[in-house]
């Protein structure tokens, strides 16, 4: 009698896990600022030990705790850990259902989950991530195969240590909009944790900023994971229900491909511009920074205007011209009861930049703008903050209705 759970679960799970697993240990050198503790052979299942190095564990030893309370009142440096995932953005890359697309997935976890360790002047080195799929099987494997052979060069290029993993098959709990063929698609959900170091002087939390400070912005080229509900109902809408439809609709199908472009990160050149070195030390910064915005669930309404403090709004004039994929989905939902206003193209999406900086002087801006573009970032300064006792945020929009937008005035 055949194990059928074993055929369809365990041993494609087996299979994904020994092949993730190599991912992981190519990229145990990535981080200058830990050392791997040496893994036993043949521990396949258990956990992966790291420590920091000595400069870096000198630094956290600097603390000081109350004895009476047992609180900490004083420290220096400190283990950080945040945690996100790739939302509902590996469904479209199961729409389209090729190696190409899948070999970009993996920036996804690294960009939400790197990207707030930095914006907030941390530095991400480990992370360790979850995939969850309904199923594997012959068929989509090369799509699993080119997915971690993608993550494997996010991670070099982004220093990362993937320390561990999981690798779960869940044949009755994943799925997606596009779930139609469970033997070729690989339907599945990506999360991640990334833990790294704060230093107590170089945290960004947005309290130095004040009314004359430049902004500048990162553009990004694709949707950054906010705004997948909204891109799922506007295919069903406007090319569906039916998902056969859509994939048989070159159109449609062209589109999706533009869903698919990954998230960029810009972690680690914010590290390299607040001062940190790539072993976790502390070097000379290459500019100040008061307040930076990762624009992702709630765009510029949500993300940018919380970090600002009170008495200070921002004028944003100069943003650059939106990713074409927000373009066209734009354009797509005018005939639809999901019509897109340039108002909500600045919340249920970013709007153009996933990331917003703030200097903290005007002496630097173009030296700065400058040395991110050589990172391979396209990055323009868009305005200034201003004084505003309702912390409003104004917008020169760049979408279709090219409307001047305000915070105070939702639509």
């Amino acid at each position: 009698m055949n194990d059928l759970y074993k055929q369809e679960i365990i041993d494609p799970g087996d299979r994904a896990s020994e092949m993730a697993k190599e991912i992981c240990f190519q990229s145990h050198k990535n981080c200058q600022a830990i050392h791997i503790i040496p893994h036993q052979p043949n521990n396949f299942r258990g956990p992966i030990g790291f420590i920091w190095k000595n400069h870096v564990l000198g630094q956290m030893l600097n603390y000081r705790i109350d004895q009476e309370t047992d609180k900490i009142i004083s420290w220096t440096m400190a283990e950080e850990v945040e945690n996100d995932g790739a939302g509902g953005k590996p469904q479209f890359f199961t729409l389209v259902g090729t190696p190409e697309v899948f070999r970009g997935l993996g920036w996804e976890i690294i960009a939400m989950t790197a990207d707030d360790f930095a914006r907030s002047g941390r530095f991400p080195a480990v992370i360790d991530n979850e995939i969850q799929a309904k199923r594997i099987t012959h068929k989509s494997f090369p799509l699993f195969q080119a997915m971690m052979e993608g993550y494997r060069k996010a991670l070099n290029q982004t220093n990362l240590v993937n320390i561990t993993g999981e690798v779960a098959i869940m044949k009755h709990s994943i799925t997606a909009f596009c779930d139609i063929n469970p033997n070729e698609q690989l339907v599945l959900t990506w999360g991640a944790s990334c833990i790294g170091l704060a230093h107590r002087d170089l945290l960004i939390d947005g309290s130095k900023i004040k009314p004359g400070m430049p902004i500048v912005g990162f553009w990004e080229p694709g949707y950054r994971c906010n705004g997948g509900t909204f891109f799922t109902n506007l295919l069903l809408e406007k090319f569906g229900p039916d998902i056969k439809d859509i994939m048989n609709n070159p159109e449609a199908m062209k589109f999706v491909g533009k869903l698919t472009i990954p998230s960029r990160s810009y972690a680690k050149t914010i590290c390299r511009i607040i001062g940190w070195r790539p072993d976790g030390s502390i070097g000379e910064p290459l500019a100040k920074i008061a307040g930076i915005a990762h624009i992702t669930g709630g765009g510029i309404w949500g993300k940018f205007k919380e970090i600002l403090p009170e008495g200070v709004g921002a004028k944003l004039d100069s943003m650059p011209k939106p990713a074409e994929v927000l373009l066209q989905a734009q354009e797509l939902s005018w005939d639809t009861k999901l019509r897109l206003t340039d108002y909500q193209a600045h919340g249920t999406l970013h709007g153009g930049c996933g990331m917003l900086v703030i200097l903290e002087g005007n002496n630097n801006t173009g030296a700065i703008i400058q040395k991110i573009n050589e990172a391979g970032i396209k990055c323009q300064f868009v305005g200034y903050t201003i004084e505003s006792p309702k912390q409003e945020v104004i917008i020169h929009s760049r979408f279709a209705e090219g409307k001047v937008l305000s915070s105070e005035k939702p639509e």
